[in-house]
């Protein structure tokens, strides 16, 4: 009989709206209540992201997605972050929207790095794709999908803001099945006060087992640390 146990992982993605100045102490808290192997955030300074990772005692990784204003306020610049308690490697930074500028919220990235642990790996992919248009944001999944099947990688996840509308769901997700993942499903996610839509969400292999999927009810505790509430998933892989 398999030993599920040895390859159980818990992974967690939130976008945590650094441009509003969240407290960092309670994203933490929040963070070690979960207690995930990894956390993919997106919307993080990359001072927040050092931040965080320093006061919970771990490894991360950041990307620029863009600067809001110019390179000089360089502490306004936006961007996605991989955190784990766990060792990360073989870390790729790419863009996935061609010819948007990087002073333009239209540019978008994808981080993807390996999570190690000394019974397992994982290849985690973060991504926030495009807010503004549909089509933009299929071909942007295309763009991380195809990074994805080119890795070949035997457990890939992809967390993250997706930005889907009922409209282009179907669509987005149907870009990532080449690639050999799938959707597990997930509650609303925005606004964080009263959710209404699901936009962020955690794409699993065929071969993974769902144990649990969480995503608080919302209110204003959390409205208070972001617009978006996070997503945590356990599963078998």
């Amino acid at each position: 009989m398999t030993d599920r146990t040895t390859t159980r992982w818990r992974v967690l993605t939130w976008n945590v709206r650094g441009s509003h100045h969240p407290n960092l102490e309670v994203v933490a808290e929040v963070i070690e209540g979960y207690a995930p192997d990894v956390v993919s955030l997106q919307e993080v300074q990359r001072r927040q992201a050092r931040r965080l990772a320093k006061r919970l005692g771990w490894q991360h990784r950041w990307v620029r997605k863009h600067h809001p204003y110019s390179p000089l306020v360089w502490w306004r610049t936006e961007g996605l972050a991989v955190l784990s308690p766990w060792p990360l490697s073989h870390v790729v930074r790419t863009t996935i929207s061609h010819g948007a500028s990087t002073w333009t919220y239209r540019h978008r990235v994808l981080l993807a790095t390996t999570v190690t642990r000394p019974d397992a790996a994982i290849r985690v992919y973060d991504t926030h794709l495009s807010s503004s248009h549909s089509d933009e944001r299929i071909v942007q999944a295309r763009r991380v999908a195809e990074h994805v099947a080119q890795d070949v990688a035997p457990v890939p996840v992809v967390a993250g803001d997706l930005n889907t509308h009922p409209h282009d769901l179907v669509e987005i997700v149907r870009e990532f099945h080449a690639a050999g993942l799938r959707d597990i499903g997930g509650d609303s996610t925005n606004p964080s006060i009263v959710p209404l839509q699901r936009l962020d969400m955690v794409l699993l292999p065929a071969h993974a087992v769902v144990v649990d999927r969480h995503t608080p009810d919302g209110g204003e505790q959390w409205s208070d640390i972001s617009d978006h509430l996070p997503v945590h998933v356990e599963f078998d892989a």
